[in-house]
């Protein structure tokens, strides 16, 4: 019989929470292949075509434009415009590394908080917000980069604790590369626009802005799969539930015909053996039969009562809870931790 949690029990230690275990392991890999090759090519990219003679006559087709000699401005636009180059792959490699951090952030930061990880200056939505606000962009993400670091500790625990911890030294390098390079390219761009500057001192500051860049990507490599592995290194120990919980029923088959197969209600296999009273260790998958253990990890009723659902990690209950599909964190009172699920 499914359990209903007591609505007037205690909840003075419940915290509110949405969040389940996301996989990130997949994104940091992609996410490395991306930041080298956009190194590689803020390197190479001012050596094969002179941008820095782009930007000049871009601010000869906007004098031309104040002049009033329009066609000129027209001609000279269209000339350096046309065609596809290296800047053009610098863009696009941009936008996308751009795409899969926000999206590998937005996941962490989500993680960060079903390992119990509380406190965070920013919420999982700005992982998103932060990269699109200008002026902004150059500020917000190093915060949640740094929250990410801290909070995934190996020697930190659940709750805020982890705030009092610092934030290494080539965290904070890389960020400021990535400002100055950030900064270096588009003040070049302005100032060789505007004419404040010639060819030859763009082309330098161009590239000098490129190294930054470069530099500031290779390292972003190391911070991304350092913060991956070091939040798997806390799944592993202390595990927060893989899914959100979904309503079924760990009592029976909806419809019983007596003792027979039935679909599997953990989904680990395609049926298991029910003996009219109660799960069994037998289980087969394509055919094939097998046994397997009754009480893997999963949601299960809560036992202590207050809830619907706790998720038991195959050795123990954890903090991890479940009401009308909602997430919550209640702890376990210690030394009072309740017996494991004898069945679904």
């Amino acid at each position: 019989m499914t359990v209903v949690a007591d609505e007037t029990a205690p909840r003075a230690a419940t915290q509110p929470s949405d969040d389940w275990w996301r996989p990130t392991r997949p994104l940091a890999t992609w996410l490395s292949v991306v930041f080298a090759l956009q190194a590689v090519v803020l390197v190479i990219a001012p050596l094969a075509r002179d941008q820095a003679h782009r930007y000049v006559q871009w601010h000869r087709a906007l004098d031309a434009a104040l002049d009033g000699r329009t066609e000129e401005a027209q001609r000279i636009s269209r000339s350096v415009n046309d065609g596809f180059d290296l800047w053009s792959l610098v863009g696009l490699m941009t936008t996308l590394a751009v795409v899969l951090v926000i999206i590998w952030m937005w996941r962490s930061t989500h993680n960060a908080r079903a390992l119990g990880r509380t406190g965070a200056r920013l919420s999982p939505g700005w992982a998103i917000a932060s990269w699109l606000i200008p002026f902004a962009n150059l500020v917000l993400p190093y915060l949640i980069y740094s929250d990410l670091w801290r909070s995934a500790d190996p020697g930190s625990a659940r709750g805020d604790g982890w705030r009092a911890l610092p934030v290494p030294g080539f965290l904070r390098a890389f960020w400021a590369l990535y400002v100055a390079g950030t900064a270096l390219a588009l003040g070049t761009a302005g100032l060789a626009v505007g004419g404040a500057i010639g060819e030859s001192s763009t082309r330098t500051l161009l590239f000098v802005g490129g190294a930054l860049e470069a530099a500031a990507a290779l390292l972003n490599i190391v911070v991304v799969r350092e913060i991956t592995a070091r939040q798997e290194a806390v799944q592993a120990r202390d595990p927060a539930p893989l899914e959100r919980p979904w309503v079924r029923s760990h009592a029976g088959p909806t419809v019983v015909d007596g003792p027979g197969w039935y679909p599997d209600p953990g989904r680990g296999f395609d049926h298991r053996y029910w003996d009219g009273t109660a799960w069994t260790e037998h289980v087969s998958r394509a055919g094939v039969s097998g046994t397997a253990p009754i009480t893997p990890a999963d949601w299960y009723p809560d036992p202590t009562g207050r809830f619907h659902w706790r998720y038991w990690t195959g050795r123990e209950w954890t903090e991890h809870v479940s009401r009308d599909e909602r997430l919550y964190l209640d702890p376990i009172d210690g030394g009072s931790a309740p017996d494991g699920p004898a069945r679904p």
